[in-house]
């Protein structure tokens, strides 16, 4: 505790070990749930991704570093669950949780509807870049991608309504 904090009586900031290690379980099961189950389901028209949902609410409610932190053990597991080598959602992840997390702490408010729209843009994000080496690399029509982003996002948003409510309310949380 500072001297200025011992004058006005603020107590500091506190996070403990309880919320890392609750969100680092949080983003492991998630990891379960998005290569052990989702690609299995034949309903969905895509396979959701919900890895990078779980990445945007660790951030939104951790903070920067952490955030980044959550984002590229996120991201790694991401690489690993679309067998993929471990480098371009990891990366990814780490910046876009980065800029997430330090606008959470100064500009944007910790609700659901900022989470949605960060959500959104992370998965349109993310589409962009699975499609580039498609894009680039294999000449698959552009529209044919842009139809892929958006069938892919619109399974993927109905899972930020269970993330962000499992994570809003973990241990250690600022109020």
């Amino acid at each position: 505790m500072t001297r200025f904090d011992k004058i006005t009586g603020r107590l500091p900031k506190r996070k403990g070990a309880a919320s890392l290690i609750y969100r680092a379980l949080f983003i492991a099961a998630v990891f379960v749930i998005q290569a052990l189950v989702l690609p299995f389901i034949t309903v969905l028209p895509s396979v959701p991704l919900i890895l990078p949902l779980a990445a945007v609410a660790s951030a939104m409610f951790e903070g920067g570093f952490r955030g980044a932190a959550a984002g590229l053990f996120a991201g790694a597991l991401c690489d690993i669950a679309l067998c993929r080598p471990i480098s371009r959602f990891a990366v990814l992840l780490t910046v876009v949780c980065l800029v997430i997390g330090i606008l959470s702490e100064t500009v944007v408010a910790r609700g659901f509807a900022p989470y949605f729209l960060m959500c959104v843009a992370t998965l349109f994000i993310a589409a962009g870049v699975q499609s580039f080496t498609l894009l680039f690399f294999e000449g698959v029509p552009l529209h044919w991608l842009i139809a892929e982003a958006m069938v892919q996002t619109l399974t993927s948003l109905p899972f930020t309504v269970p993330i962000y409510l499992a994570l809003s309310r973990a241990p250690g949380r600022e109020r």
